[in-house]
């Protein structure tokens, strides 16, 4: 492929690779700090592809003011199913949770993110990012120039990876990368008459192992999908038993799909190695790149924009003011911020027993813990009633009351796991 000319006086502050919800947060706040920015998306527009089903914590609200006609559907009920057990709904009289028109929203960003000063390019893959002798991130990617593909660089003083869970530019820049997934697949279906307000789940070991299967609102359509370990199970087969599964929510006999979705998700918690400044590289991962999802919920839109508009404060303190060590204080404090690290702890540890569940009897003994009067309070508390800002120690307290009365649930290995994360958390 022929390179295209770049200019060697041109020097971006920073390069976002991915314009993804963290990507974007970042390159809006960083350019409104007055910093040169770049993002290169490889879709040919912001929000094409969409793999996520777009599920928002009303947290986000707290963190970006997204317009309404981006909130499909608002959702203040829940429910849960297993094998052979009637289903649990927990709910509050107050919205939780959103289906998001995810395109729109990113593009929606992507907009004022050019407003403040960015750049915003597509149908630019990254390739490579290698630190110069002048001290500047030379970062390549491929675009097409008249039909054919070139090759074409940028300078920046650094380099981001919002590019996901399989982050290229971890790879390529050395930095930590994602090795646990669950594989994920969704389908948009019309022809389905479904409360607005109800987001369904089935926890079936055989047909969502480590996860579930889900219907819920999607605007005038119905978001039915499915999640487990990799591997482990054909999600395409699990979607076509969806009929039966949720039989008793709706008639699923004459939908007609409209759209499919697939992606993955990152269950291996925080990585630890996210940021380098040295003769190799200068690169920052955010979101799901350095592991900052829900490993249990797959809630990964609340941290990424997060870590998003706190690593453009830090990384304009450090870069465009001077402020050394802004970067390294920011990875410090970002476990602080908004409650992330207890809400990522506490996800941990939910995925620690949904991996422990290893048959539906697993599964109907930790579905049966929530199906109690007490299990249920701490399950809308989880759910619906206690912000991310608010998590502490404190809620490990309630989880802990609840499965002290059932000892025997997992055993030592349980035991073990539960001592771990709660000695983290206290």
């Amino acid at each position: 492929m022929p390179a295209l000319p770049h200019s060697e006086n041109a020097t971006w502050d920073a390069v976002v690779v991915g314009a993804s919800f963290g990507g974007l947060a970042f390159a809006s706040g960083a350019a409104a700090r007055g910093l040169r920015v770049l993002v290169l998306e490889r879709d040919p527009v912001v929000g094409g592809v969409v793999r996520t089903t777009g599920v928002l914590f009303s947290d986000v609200l707290d963190l970006l003011d997204v317009p309404q006609r981006y909130l499909m559907n608002s959702v203040r009920r829940m429910e849960i199913r297993a094998p052979e057990h009637p289903s649990i709904s927990v709910g509050s009289e107050v919205w939780r949770f959103y289906m998001a028109d995810v395109t729109g929203m990113l593009q929606w960003m992507a907009d004022a993110a050019r407003d403040h000063g960015a750049t915003v390019r597509c149908g630019a893959i990254f390739a490579d990012a290698a630190r110069e002798a002048d001290g500047r991130m030379r970062v390549s990617y491929t675009t097409t120039v008249d039909g054919a593909a070139a090759v074409q660089s940028e300078y920046a003083r650094i380099v981001i990876g919002a590019d996901g869970a399989h982050s290229q530019v971890a790879r390529r820049t050395g930095l930590d990368q994602n090795t646990r997934f669950l594989a994920g697949a969704e389908w948009l279906v019309e022809g389905v008459s479904l409360s607005r307000e109800t987001f369904y789940l089935v926890m079936d070991h055989e047909l969502a192992p480590g996860y579930c299967v889900w219907l819920a609102p999607h605007g005038e359509m119905a978001a039915l999908g499915v999640a487990g370990h990799s591997r482990a199970f054909k999600p395409g087969e699990t979607l076509q038993l969806a009929q039966s599964l949720f039989a008793h929510v709706t008639d699923l006999s004459q939908m007609r799909l409209a759209q499919r979705k697939g992606g993955v998700i990152p269950i291996g918690g925080r990585l630890k190695r996210v940021y380098r400044d040295d003769a190799q590289a200068r690169a920052l991962l955010l979101g799901d790149a350095a592991g900052l999802c829900g490993a249990a919920t797959g809630g990964g839109i609340y941290p990424a924009l997060l870590s998003g508009r706190l690593a453009a404060h830090a990384v304009a303190n450090e870069i465009g003011g001077g402020t050394k060590g802004a970067i390294r204080t920011y990875l410090k404090d970002l476990p602080h911020a908004g409650r992330l690290g207890h809400y990522l702890q506490i996800e941990d540890w939910i995925r620690k027993l949904m991996d422990r569940a290893s048959s539906n009897a697993d599964l109907s003994a930790f579905y049966g813990i929530f199906d109690t009067e007490e299990g249920n309070r701490v399950l809308k508390r989880a759910l619906f009633e206690t912000p991310i800002v608010s998590m502490d120690s404190s809620f490990f307290g309630l989880i802990r009351t609840l499965f002290a009365n059932r000892p025997g649930l997992y055993g030592t290995a349980l035991k073990m796991a539960w001592q771990r994360v709660t000695a983290r958390g206290a």
